[in-house]
């Protein structure tokens, strides 16, 4: 809500929440469950304080929701759009990784970290390079004997 703006209570229909108690028989992400169910209690009168508390969820992800239902109603809020972490080195910048760990270039993952800084101007915590070099190298760098 914007500074400014009056509140508006959303309103359910019965309609609306037959569709709720629908969706809620298929859908398999606990996400989204949590956004059904909050709809479901928006139309059993709670307030919207007592559904972030109860579902484990903050204010401002339930104004989110409400912001989605406003714009495009219950079928909105059944799909996520979250999308996950943006990689921040391109593909050219993966393969040249790849090709220097198939040359044993990287004895550990500290190596490939440094090697990320120092070519690519991009700071990695440890643990995530660790991650992208079981996902994408053959791992352990350095062969065990």
């Amino acid at each position: 809500m914007k500074k400014g703006e009056t509140f508006q209570w959303v309103s359910i229909s019965e309609t609306e929440y037959e569709q709720l108690k629908l969706a809620e028989r298929k859908v398999k992400s606990a996400k989204v469950l949590k956004r059904i169910q909050a709809f479901k209690l928006i139309y059993l009168g709670w307030k919207y304080s007592a559904i972030a508390e109860f579902l484990s969820i903050t204010n401002n992800t339930i104004t989110n929701w409400i912001n989605i239902y406003r714009e495009g109603g219950i079928e909105a809020l059944l799909p996520l759009h979250y999308k996950g972490g943006q990689a921040r080195l391109s593909e050219e910048q993966l393969s040249e990784l790849k090709s220097e760990a198939n040359n044993g270039e990287f004895a550990i993952a500290k190596d490939v970290k440094h090697y990320i800084k120092q070519n690519f101007s991009i700071e990695y915590n440890l643990s995530h390079v660790q991650l992208m070099c079981k996902k994408n190298f053959d791992y352990p760098l350095r062969k065990q004997y």
